[in-house]
């Protein structure tokens, strides 16, 4: 079968060329109930319109993100009975990294306590999934068909079993896993800690091992052992590792690996691997998250690269208050890129495009020093923003997204432009100490990244809004995330503002963005 017999999955209505597979499932009773909860949660003024969420209850990191007869697969950390439940596998599936629908559960714990986070690797003829089972070791499981929902796990799982450690962590800790394949055979990482206490006084390192059937694995030693680029305290959790192209997909000689601390949350590593001595000497390290310590915004990431070449990656987004009836998001899909002087070049991934409707434009306009321009007619808490603000010499510019008439809910998302005249740095930055009455939302610090902009360079931003989370990019440069609870139902208003001096906003096209569901 090939994957031309397959229709879009985002289609209103199947058409009578539905695979018999596809069909089948329309019959499934969790797939039912699933399309159920859906309808049912669809209400909650929080729930995203267009970043996946859970059909129902709670999910966590996303897993084993791959690209599989010509469609995107992700996986996640589901408790299909709530929050006390045991930690399964989610699955759903897309055409174009945006549209998903929901697929039965792929994983079950059996002999292990949960099935936790893991990533995949696409064969020929099969999808190997490796995973963290909790209580007993690093798992495996195969699946072949189209629509990946038969898998099997490997009859020696644990294949990397929990072994003993001293108190620094030594010979090795064995938690979450990826997987990669060379020419003489296949390699994961279980990315841990060591030398003290995870998320307080610890050293991050990521433990290689190797195996030429899957079966047997031996621990060939650290790939990553961090003693300079991160904090103490900083694990390596949840690691990918895959070449990292440029923008256009081609290799660059660099690889990245991606992963997660639970002090610090989303991060990578940029630098030279050497398949034959398994050394991985970094260049850079770079932060995906900025906000507090040990609950960030941007959570554990899971990568795959696509048919052209793009390393592409996807984070879960953490709550900002009590969730009901289902817990966390995902982040829209990234493309991750080694731009000019080994920089990380960052954009948004997937055909985002096909959900606007209603498109508006607002003609270039001077913001007054120290005034908030309110765009009349522009706004919505699901939509896409495209605007270009030239700074000029104010000290902060930026738009207020999320905004109530009266300005008492509203969300800061502002450029501090690098003082050329001292340390030549800038920042970009998401606040939403207003963004909310609600006595519910949990306190937190502003999400503030670091991006440099040319002297007269304007700066590019790209909002996403959608309900209760906020992600920009600017400048294909940096990212932030976060989630923001508006209280009010008129809290739906766009304005622009600068500081210090004049700026202009030389111009913005904004869009409403239709639910994937």
């Amino acid at each position: 079968m090939t994957t031309t017999d397959y229709p879009p999955l985002h289609g209103p209505t199947y058409p009578d060329a539905l695979d018999d597979q596809l069909r089948a499932l329309d019959a499934d009773a969790a797939l039912r109930a699933f399309a159920a909860a859906r309808r049912r949660l669809a209400a909650d003024p929080h729930r995203p319109a267009y970043h996946f969420s859970p059909p129902q209850n709670v999910m966590n990191d996303p897993n084993g993100l791959c690209f599989w007869q010509g469609r995107w697969h992700l996986f996640y950390q589901y408790r299909p009975g709530g929050a006390g439940d045991r930690v399964h596998w989610g699955h759903t599936v897309s055409d174009d990294l945006i549209h998903w629908r929901d697929l039965p559960l792929a994983l079950y714990p059996d002999t292990e306590k949960d099935c936790y986070s893991g990533q995949t690797l696409v064969e020929d003829d099969r999808v190997i999934a490796i995973y963290h089972g909790t209580e007993s070791g690093n798992a495996i499981a195969t699946a072949s068909d189209p629509l990946l929902l038969n898998w099997r796990k490997h009859p020696n799982n644990p294949v990397i079993p929990i072994v003993p450690i001293d108190d620094d962590g030594a010979p090795y800790r064995v938690f979450d896993p990826c997987i990669w394949k060379q020419d003489d055979g296949y390699y994961s990482l279980s990315g841990t800690y060591k030398d003290g206490e995870r998320g307080v006084d610890c050293q991050g390192i990521d433990h290689l091992f190797h195996s030429r059937d899957l079966a047997q694995w031996e621990h060939v030693g650290a790939l990553l052992e961090d003693k300079f680029f991160a904090e103490r305290g900083e694990d390596a959790a949840v690691p990918v590792f895959w070449p990292l192209g440029d923008i256009d997909g081609k290799p660059s000689g660099k690889h990245m690996l991606l992963l997660f601390s639970h002090k610090r949350s989303g991060r990578c590593y940029i630098g030279d691997y050497d398949p034959a001595t398994h050394e991985f000497t970094p260049d850079s390290h770079d932060r995906m998250n900025y906000g507090p310590w040990t609950v960030g915004s941007l959570h554990a990431p899971s990568a795959a690269i696509d048919p052209d070449g793009r390393f592409i990656a996807v984070f879960n987004v953490k709550e900002g208050k009590p969730s009901a009836g289902w817990d966390d998001i995902m982040t829209l899909p990234r493309h991750y890129w080694l731009a000019d002087a080994g920089a990380l070049g960052m954009a948004v991934a997937g055909d985002v495009e096909s959900l606007r409707y209603d498109h508006k434009r607002v003609a270039p306009t001077r913001i007054t020093a120290n005034d908030e321009v309110v765009l009349d007619g522009i706004g919505g808490n699901a939509i896409e923003i495209e605007a270009v603000i030239e700074p000029g010499d104010a000290r902060e510019v930026g738009l207020y997204v999320l905004r109530s008439p009266d300005g008492a809910e509203r969300t800061r998302i502002s450029f501090y432009p690098q003082d050329h005249r001292r340390f030549d740095t800038g920042s970009l930055q998401i606040d939403i100490s207003e963004g909310s009455l609600n006595p519910d939302v949990f306190a937190r610090t502003p999400e503030t990244g670091p991006i440099r902009l040319a002297q007269d360079e304007p700066l590019r931003l790209r909002v996403f809004v959608d309900r209760s989370v906020v992600e920009v990019f600017a400048n294909d440069r940096q990212c932030l995330t976060l989630r923001v609870y508006p209280q009010r139902e008129d809290s739906v208003g766009v304005s622009a503002f600068a500081r210090g001096s004049d700026a202009r906003l030389a111009s913005l096209d904004i869009w409403q963005m239709r639910s994937i569901w």
